[in-house]
């Protein structure tokens, strides 16, 4: 069989090659001679079997050329023929134009168009489509010809014709212009909005028109495509098109859905009642022929409407009510044999499921065309679906959500009529499942994203409101989109539309925000997938897992969720414990102990877990210590209570079935042998269901775990074993899972020490368990350089030991740790060398190692090489440990450590200013955090460096990096370099006041704290100011005056708010700046009073009026002890001195002020009693 298809290919081609040659040297005379040799040439050609490739690109582009040059324009039939040649070229044989080839037949092709009779036209169109497809941007030069104010295929496309079949190739035409190129280029935008326009246009004309059923489908489609197409490429959406473009969308949806003649409005609008056309509405209802079908065919409905209503049997109950509908094991038989009745639901009976594959319904005539025209009307939703999805993904999410109204339902609805028909009705009727997958894939999309948008939904059931609210109408459109999903779920029985449809659930959870709606709708979920958990189709597992992710990835953490993980087995009952029940439980809940092995977790109550029969009266009371949620009772604002630790520890005892089933999936399938002993069979579930699980336990053991406190033994084998697979995905997903496990290790522990409980892991199982890993796979994953992303992750979870453990830890295993990390620190993969420098940005602020001079040598050098490194990833997080190595510097000064300032050498400290200062030129990222490492190193410099000439000249360009930062940049620099400088000056062994660049940083924290836009920048450099703690550091008279001026300039300007965002922050600037000013009071001298006594005499009253609001809001133990009682005393004592009559008023004026403050009037209690902000920015 072969040897003779490859003859017959050999055949082809030699028949090819013939007439390849004689056209070649072809000459045309306007004979009958050369006419009919001419024809019979083209007709070999045409008559070829192009099954084969039998033309070579260059031959065919030679041809082409040739036959352009070759057959008048005035010969129509050979024009005909050449049109057909093009297009088998084109479609059949796959062939690439050449530049010059593609000019030339569009040039041909185009004045075909124009002098042709329609006949011609129509195999015209046909070739000019193959020529255009996905060649835009190669015919740019012709592009106003085709789609100028008279081009070509606008006149085609637009003009009355009588022809159809010439009308519906100028639109194949159009929406071959519109595919993407290979080059990645795309026509000018003027003529993509024409084009958006014309297929617009056409969407809304083409239904009142006299056409042919079938063309008009055709012509639909290729609409539809052709927006697709244009969206796809610009992604972006005309503005004053979206409304049109919608309507005409979603009236094409239902395309032969509903036996009704669609109607297409003018425009959607975005609001809840839109206009309607109500004529074409009532038309519909009347007309009982289906969308222009050819006679003869009868529709579905028509068809099997009798038989659809014998068959409908099952469940009774309708599931948008409060009570949560327990579902047994009857069932789950309803999955894949039975349809849904509802009381009240007619428009979602999932008719698909009663649709007879057999062709014996109806006779050869009216079955076929009656099987095309449904073919071709599902291929009209599923373009029109498409472009849906296309419309939503390049539309900003708020001006969708306007939208909404008309394709998704707020309640439920009792009649099919087109305004209340929704995606819903396409998702629960179309018998079509790429129509089904392409409505649940569009409203994946439209859910995706729009967590802020419902963050407002509530669940009230308040009625005495003479209107709904909004937030009202929106919690009822989130249970009505759960209501409807879970409708769907129990029809559908096509696995890539059931996985589509727990997507969508995945998606929906994700932005719901259940804390304002009554418990219920995720256990109603869960009961549901549960039941896909061991599915034929991996997919769908993988499905169901992604929505348990999503549904323990939800902030702020619940107790419905609680309630849904922790027991042993998946949700089956209804009974729900609110938090004032748990709490009057019975304490002596039967426990059982904690299972600390994998192979009894897995074995353990498998029946659950593996789609075993589950009783179906099984109830939370069946079983101890088990609770599961039903309906509780509403509470004012926060419906679902939030998560409780010391509530909900005392019932976590067993392993949660959550974690049984990941469990199962990640590790290998377990058999029996013949002494009834469990062993490993080696066959694991498909990756991607593993995966799906890790990620699974990652956000388990980031949101509640407590749940899972009692399986730490269970995670850490599961680590121990992923760990060991050669499978770099999969190493890299359990490292993500020991990431956020020893993230919530270390804050389990930290907590222990503020709140003691039993349940609660103590230090030495924590230090066992990072035993465990030290001396398991960790080291070996970190030396053996193959799987880079592990290793850096493998890094950053070192960084979470804890100082406590560190130090409990064995002497080897702390250098070992230490010796692999500095070793780290010049790998070759940046994403490796990023995370060893973090890791010891946090090792530098344990205290036994920013104790220790030889690691915080090493450590600097380390440090210091990222500053360098070329990739940015790496810089940022070396600037960033920079910056907390600076900060340990300053703890053991602050600390008095001499010995450790005494060894510490001084040129580390050199480079560490230099190397600060030259990375205050890089990316804000790094500029944020190297202003924090050098204003810390300048805090912690020693006297003995100080004098040095090459401090000295490190010192002043430092500073003047903080000075530039400070007066430009991204606001995180800018607040940062500020705070900087109040650690500078804490320094009293820095020359303040006797150098220039003492002015320097004055004179730009006064242009911050009075100019700056960001509140916070001004409140850090009021802070700034405030950190002088002697009269010296601030110099001269002058500059003193200045400071006193500005500050008294800030505080008018504070009232000032051009941003409503700074609002919050402005009585907080307002304290600040008050508290520098008095703070500056206690630091008068008799000649600062002589420069001082223009401004108070000008602005004293106003002064007094700011400080009594600052006495009614500062706190009164700290700030009076710390700024107000120094000024009295030091004010006090000038009284004492010689001063002028002027001075002496001046001063009266300033004590009167700060006695004011410590003397409230009676009765007077402050308002605020808790410490100010300084806003300390830090950035990992």
């Amino acid at each position: 069989m072969a040897t003779n298809a490859d003859d017959f290919e050999l055949s082809e081609r030699a028949k090819f090659q013939h007439c390849y040659n004689k056209l070649r040297t072809f000459y045309f005379r306007d004979d009958e001679a050369s006419k009919t040799n001419l024809n019979i040439l083209l007709d070999e050609l045409i008559a070829l079997e192009y099954s084969w490739i039998i033309v070579k690109t260059e031959e065919a582009n030679l041809l082409l050329t040739k036959l352009c040059g070759t057959v008048p324009i005035h010969q129509e039939r050979l024009v005909v023929k050449v049109c057909q040649i093009i297009h088998n070229f084109r479609m059949k044989q796959k062939i690439a134009l050449e530049e010059r080839c593609l000019d030339l037949l569009t040039d041909y092709i185009v004045k075909a168009l124009h002098r042709c009779p329609a006949w011609v036209q129509t195999e015209t169109l046909k070739a000019f489509a193959s020529v255009l497809y996905e060649n835009c941007d190669r015919v740019s030069k012709s592009l106003e010809t085709l789609l100028g104010r008279h081009g070509i295929l606008v006149q085609l496309v637009t003009l009355p014709t009588q022809d159809e079949d010439v009308f519906r190739e100028a639109v194949q035409c159009l929406e071959c212009l519109t595919t993407r190129p290979a080059s990645g280029d795309y026509m000018e935008e003027k003529y993509a909005l024409i084009c958006f326009r014309m297929f617009t246009n056409l969407l809304h004309q083409t239904q009142s028109a006299k056409l042919d059923p079938f063309a008009k489908c055709k012509i639909l489609i290729n609409c539809l495509r052709g927006l697709q197409n244009i969206l796809q490429v610009t992604k972006a959406m005309p503005v004053d098109q979206l409304g049109p473009v919608l309507a005409a969308v979603r009236a094409y949806m239902f395309y032969g859905l509903c036996n009704q003649m669609p109607s297409v409005p003018e425009s959607l609008y975005p609001a809840a009642y839109g206009q309607l056309d109500v004529l074409n509405a009532q038309k519909g209802d009347e007309n009982t022929e289906a969308i222009g079908e050819p006679k003869g065919c009868k529709t579905q409905g028509q068809k099997k409407g009798r038989k659809k209503r014998n068959k409908k049997a099952g469940v009774k109950g309708d599931l948008d009510n409060d009570h949560l509908v327990s579902l047994d094991e009857e069932a789950v038989h309803l999955v894949t044999s039975v349809s849904l009745k509802t009381n009240e639901d007619p428009v979602f009976q999932p008719a698909w499921a009663k649709v007879s594959s057999s062709d014996s319904d109806w006779s050869d005539t009216e079955g076929g065309q009656g099987s095309k025209f449904r073919a071709y009307c599902t291929r009209v939703r599923q373009s029109s679906l498409g472009c849906l999805h296309c419309i939503i993904k390049t539309t900003d999410k708020k001006v969708m959500f306007g939208y909404w109204s008309s394709f998704i339902p707020d309640s439920p609805h009792t009649s099919s009529s087109s305004e209340q028909q929704s995606l819903f009705t396409i998702i629960m009727k179309d018998a079509a499942p790429k129509c089904r997958l392409g409505a649940l894939t569009a409203l994946t999309s439209l859910l995706d994203g729009t967590k802020p948008l419902l963050a407002m939904a509530d669940d009230s059931e308040d009625v005495s409101m003479a209107f709904t609210p909004f937030s009202v109408i929106l919690g009822s459109t989130i249970k009505e989109l759960h209501r409807c999903l879970l409708l769907a779920m129990l029809a559908e029985n096509f696995p890539i539309t059931l996985t589509q449809l727990i997507k969508c659930l995945g998606t929906l959870i994700a932005n719901v925000p259940y804390h304002r709606l009554r418990p219920g709708l995720l256990t109603r979920i869960v009961k549901q997938i549960r039941h896909f958990f061991n599915h034929r189709d991996p997919n769908v597992r993988v499905a169901c897992l992604t929505c348990l992710g999503a549904m323990a990835s939800i902030q702020p953490p619940l107790m419905e969720i609680c309630h849904i993980i922790q027991p042993s087995h998946p949700p089956v009952g209804t009974h729900y414990m609110n938090p004032a029940e748990l709490e009057r439980s019975n304490p002596k809940i039967a426990s059982t102990p904690g299972i600390n092995s994998i192979q009894s977790a897995s074995s353990s109550d498998s029946s659950h877990i593996e789609g075993e029969k589950v009783p179906g009266h099984m109830s939370s009371s069946s079983s101890p210590g088990v609770i599961t949620p039903g309906q509780g009772s509403s509470s004012s604002g926060i419906q679902t209570p939030y998560f409780s630790d010391q509530t909900l520890q005392a019932h976590a005892r067993d392993i949660s079935w959550v974690v049984k089933l990941c469990l199962r999936n990640i590790l290998p399938q377990k058999n029996v042998d013949r002494n009834g002993k469990e062993i490993d069979s080696g066959y694991f579930e498909p990756l991607p269901v593993r995966l799906e699980s890790l990620q699974v336990l990652a956000h388990l053991t980031k949101g509640y775990f407590p749940i899972i406190r009692s399986s730490v033994t269970l995670l850490q084998e599961v680590i121990h074993k992923c760990y060991q697979e050669r499978d770099p995905v999969v190493q890299l997903h359990v490292a993500k899972v020991l990431e956020e496990f020893t993230q919530v290790l270390l804050q389990d522990v930290q907590s222990s020490e503020k709140v003691t409980s039993p349940d609660r892991l103590n230090r030495q199982e924590v230090l066992d368990f990072w035993m465990s890993l030290l001396n398991g796979p960790v080291p070996a994953v970190l030396q053996v350089p193959v799987n880079n992303p592990v290793r850096a992750t493998t890094c950053d979870c070192l960084a979470n030991i804890g100082a406590d453990t560190f130090i409990a830890l064995p002497m080897d295993k702390r250098i070992l740790i230490i010796t692999l990390l500095l070793g780290l620190t010049s790998d070759e993969d940046k994403a490796v060398r990023s995370s060893a420098i973090r890791t010891l940005g946090v090792f530098v602020l344990y205290r036994n190692l920013r104790e220790d001079v030889s690691f915080m040598s090493d450590a600097t050098n380390a440090i210091l090489s990222g500053i360098d490194d070329k990739s940015i990833a790496v810089r940022v997080k070396a600037a960033w440990s920079l910056a907390n190595l600076c900060d340990a510097l300053a703890l053991n000064r602050d600390e008095g450590d001499g010995e450790f300032m005494e060894e510490f050498p001084d040129g580390l400290l050199y480079k560490i200013i230099t190397m600060a200062t030259k990375s205050c030129l890089d990316n804000d990222k790094v500029k944020s955090n190297s202003v924090r490492a050098i204003g810390n190193v300048l805090k912690y410099l020693p006297p003995r460096s100080i004098n040095k000439e090459n401090f000295v000249n490190a010192i002043a360009e430092g500073i003047k990096a903080l000075v530039k930062n400070i007066g430009s940049g991204a606001m995180k620099v800018r607040w940062n370099a500020c705070y900087a400088t109040s650690n500078i000056f804490k320094n009293r062994d820095l020359p303040h006041g006797s150098v220039s660049w003492t002015s320097d940083i004055l004179n730009a924290l006064c242009c911050a704290v009075k100019e700056c836009k960001n509140f916070k920048v001004r409140i850090n450099a009021a802070l700034g100011l405030t950190s002088l703690e002697e009269r010296s550091q601030f110099g001269s008279v002058q500059i003193f005056s200045a400071v006193w001026s500005n500050l008294i300039t800030a505080l008018k300007a504070a009232g000032e708010i051009t941003d409503f965002a700074e609002y919050r922050y402005r009585d907080n600037l307002i304290d600040q700046v008050c508290a520098a000013l008095v703070h500056m009071m206690s630091l008068l001298t008799p000649d600062d009073l002589i420069c001082l006594h223009a401004s108070v005499e000008r602005d004293g009253d106003f002064l007094m009026e700011y400080l009594e609001k600052y006495r009614t809001t500062m706190p009164m133990l700290s700030q009076i002890g710390m700024y107000v009682s120094p000024a009295i005393s030091r004010l006090t004592k000038l009284t004492n001195g010689q001063l002028s009559d002027e001075t002496q008023t001046c001063l009266q004026v300033l004590l009167a002020m700060c006695q004011r403050l410590v003397m409230p009037d009676e009765g007077e209690v402050p308002e605020r009693t808790t410490e100010k902000s300084a806003f300390i920015q830090t950035y990992d």
